[in-house]
């Protein structure tokens, strides 16, 4: 009678090697054309701060641009006359009081553009923030703080193509002063409106802006791929952001109503 073989352990298959991160050129460019494939390697590197340098140097270059091309005396002068509340408050100014509040918001106005990149940067860190409470606790997503960073300013790269063009419109124009830039370029239907007319009806128009709508889109699929357990949907995800967005449009309109 023939002994019956040892019986041997079975051998585990072989673990799958880990699939290398992209490259940061290649997550840049599949913002644009494959935005998931970005946001789902975040969940590989939560690396932010390569769109955030980026974002700031293109806007860098846009103050410089801007504080040669525009007159910010003219500019200051220009915004007031759209706003009855501060014409009425330089009309109780002496001429003098006027002419030096002028030059000094003038000041402010060119100083902002170049240190635009600063707001942009605290502001990713506060809306970062609020929309990782939103999805973490309202809706089951596990994304931590430096993922939800990144989520935020991967998904607002695209609007550097915004600011690009406008740094060449004011480039190419024959008087950039004319340029209004709380609506610069046609990519709403609030441009082709009078901005002094109804306040409520131009900036509903205006929230249907191309680029913004672009990032709100982002946003939503890039919680949604980024989520650690795959909650919410992506559907959920982007309704949530949409809502999100509707409802700083109105306090945008509100904010302006109020002190305009």
């Amino acid at each position: 009678m023939s002994t019956p073989p040892p019986m041997t352990a079975p051998v585990p298959p072989a673990s799958q090697p880990l699939q290398p991160g992209l490259s940061e050129p290649a997550r840049l460019i599949n913002t644009f054309i494959a935005p998931r494939k970005t946001f789902e390697d975040l969940k590989v590197n939560s690396r932010w701060w390569v769109p955030f340098v980026l974002s700031a140097v293109i806007t860098l270059g846009f103050g410089v641009i801007a504080g040669q091309k525009i007159d910010f005396v003219r500019f200051v002068e220009q915004q007031i006359e759209r706003s009855p509340k501060a014409q009425k408050r330089l009309e109780q100014a002496t001429p003098e009081q006027r002419e030096q509040g002028i030059a000094i918001q003038a000041k402010i106005t060119k100083i902002s553009f170049y240190a635009y990149f600063v707001v942009i940067f605290i502001g990713g860190l506060i809306f970062a923030a609020i929309l990782m409470a939103i999805f973490n606790f309202m809706l089951g997503a596990e994304v931590p703080f430096g993922r939800s960073l990144a989520v935020v300013f991967y998904s607002f790269f695209p609007w550097n193509l915004a600011t690009i063009l406008l740094g060449v419109s004011l480039l190419v124009s024959a008087d950039p002063n004319t340029i209004d830039f709380n609506n610069p370029m046609p990519t709403n239907p609030a441009f082709f409106l009078d901005p002094t007319g109804n306040k409520l009806i131009y900036g509903l128009l205006q929230g249907v802006e191309i680029f913004r709508i672009w990032a709100v889109v982002l946003l939503g699929l890039g919680f949604a791929a980024a989520s650690s357990n795959r909650k919410p949907s992506t559907k959920t995800a982007i309704t949530t952001t949409f809502v999100i967005y509707g409802i700083l449009v109105l306090i945008g309109i509100g904010f302006k109503v109020v002190f305009s």
